[in-house]
């Protein structure tokens, strides 16, 4: 007996790499970890990093069907994040890289990124808390106006409740 098994291209994933230089609004968004989340949801592998230019290189292998699908996500990212350029060129797979990662830079460019997502957030809270702060000077403009007509209201009831108790007795 022959245990000879016939392997047909149907039963084998087809494994590529890419680089991918992603241009535009790309930093100080969140994208670099929604493309750290996808691509481990996915079961890719590869790296992100942030290149001397401030834009975003990619290393991604996997299944084929999977690197079209995924790249088209990245390409087009949500909000606040704009891609500009989406450049990709073929690479050689490495079986030594079996999981997705961030390479990091500085230190500085780390906690400059990492204070990003939360940048534009914080500015909207500021915002939100300036014109907040602004409505009350006018609420406490409105209020002291009150508060002087009431004064004065209440000066004018106090002469009347005079002259009432100086005609009572005089």
């Amino acid at each position: 007996m022959n245990n000879l098994k016939i392997l047909t291209w149907t039963n084998v994933a087809i494994m590529k790499a890419v680089k991918i230089k992603i241009a535009g609004r790309v930093l100080r968004t969140g994208y670099r970890w929604h493309i750290v989340e996808l691509m481990r949801e996915k079961g890719l592998a590869g790296y992100v990093e942030i290149t001397s230019e401030g834009n975003l290189h990619l290393f991604l292998q996997g299944e084929e069907n999977l690197l079209k699908e995924v790249m088209e996500q990245i390409r087009n990212p949500p909000p606040p994040t704009t891609v500009k350029e989406f450049d990709i060129e073929d690479a050689k797979p490495d079986p030594k890289v079996k999981t997705f990662t961030v390479k990091y830079g500085t230190i500085g460019d780390e906690l400059h990124e990492g204070f990003g997502p939360m940048q534009l957030t914080l500015e909207n809270s500021l915002k939100t808390i300036t014109e907040r702060i602004e409505d009350l000077k006018k609420y406490i403009g409105e209020l002291n106006e009150m508060i002087n007509k009431l004064h004065e209201s209440q000066k004018q009831l106090l002469e009347i409740y005079r002259r009432i108790l100086e005609e009572s007795t005089g």
